[in-house]
């Protein structure tokens, strides 16, 4: 395994809340507990549903991201540095902390970062360097609907994987995607 600044650190997580106005905080401890019993989980909301900002703090309460991170992609530069801003904002840390991002030619993270949001280019160019995605114990990808060339060769990579890696969880969300048919 490659050796990664992030690997192996035990990371204190910050107290955990949700804002009571999304649609997907009802969801809350079913999800969690599915996070928790599941490798693989495939959800489907509504845009707006706040599946984005609050599907890594679910994955913190069901004890992801203390020694390995979080890894949530997005489809656009913007869209990642936006999501990890108000994740980072909802548990009042600075970005960088429990919170950093990546895109090309920017990133805000340290040892103690246990939600990294990235472009999906990024996690394609880890597995050049880190084969086995060992700075993770959980993959969100995020806005999989958009179906494009990096989220496809993603979930076939990762496909492979997970048999490997069976402490690895994926999560794949979207809002609009045909979960029996995915």
């Amino acid at each position: 395994m490659t050796s990664n600044k992030h690997a192996n650190v035990q990371r204190s997580i910050p107290k955990l809340s949700y804002p009571p106005d999304l649609p997907i905080t009802a969801e809350r401890a079913r999800i969690v507990e599915a996070i928790r019993t599941n490798q693989v989980l495939i959800i489907a909301g509504a845009t707006g549903s706040g599946k984005s900002t609050q599907l890594p703090k679910f994955c913190l309460e069901a004890g992801q991201g203390k020694t390995a991170m979080i890894g949530h992609t997005q489809p656009r530069r913007i869209a990642a540095k936006s999501v990890a801003d108000r994740i980072a904002s909802e548990l009042e840390q600075p970005l960088g902390q429990t919170v950093g991002y990546q895109v090309r030619f920017n990133q805000t993270s340290s040892q103690a970062t246990a939600i990294k949001v990235m472009t999906d280019g990024i996690l394609l160019a880890e597995i050049n360097r880190d084969p086995q995605l060992s700075s993770y114990d959980t993959v969100i990808l995020d806005e999989a609907h958009e179906r494009s060339l990096n989220i496809d060769f993603l979930i076939g990579y990762l496909r492979q994987l997970l048999p490997i890696r069976p402490d690895l969880k994926l999560i794949i969300t979207s809002a609009t995607i045909d979960t029996a048919q995915f």
